[in-house]
């Protein structure tokens, strides 16, 4: 896959959401990016749901989603936008200032490739750090570092 060809797009107001939620303090958080195809290879990422992780299991290094609350949103999102917006991907906190994917986080987001039904070319995944959001999409093969155009 060569991303070069992909127009990936993020909206000012899902940055602005994720950076409200950085981890200053406590546990990591996380949930689900979803978004739109506006055209072939043409993905924005649109929406960012509120944290869904499952408390007990939420640690100041790893957390671990809630399957079914973020099933309901996506089910939700999907519903509400007349069926064009979609599940995305995973966005997750780290505790750092310019965040990078962990080997758990490669291993989740390819078990998130292969398990779920996705509909676009591959998973998003947004690490939210303390002064940067690290962007990524992960093809089935390789995860790529991306640079979206915010607007």
């Amino acid at each position: 896959m060569n991303l070069v060809d992909y127009t990936i797009e993020v909206t000012t107001e899902v940055v602005e959401t994720l950076q409200s939620m950085r981890q200053i303090s406590g546990n990591e958080n996380g949930g689900i990016l979803l978004g739109s195809e506006i055209g072939e290879q043409h993905y924005r990422i649109n929406r960012v749901s509120e944290p869904c992780m499952l408390i007990d299991r939420s640690s100041k290094y790893g957390c671990i989603r809630d399957a079914k609350k973020a099933n309901e949103i996506i089910k939700r999102e999907y519903e509400s936008s007349n069926h064009k917006r979609v599940y995305f991907g995973e966005w997750h906190t780290h505790p750092e200032n310019k965040p990078i994917p962990s080997n758990v986080d490669i291993t989740s987001i390819c078990d998130v490739f292969f398990k779920s039904r996705i509909v676009i070319d591959g998973v998003f995944l947004a690490i939210v750090g303390l002064k940067s959001i690290y962007w990524g999409f992960y093809d089935g093969v390789n995860m790529h570092k991306i640079e979206p155009t915010i607007i």
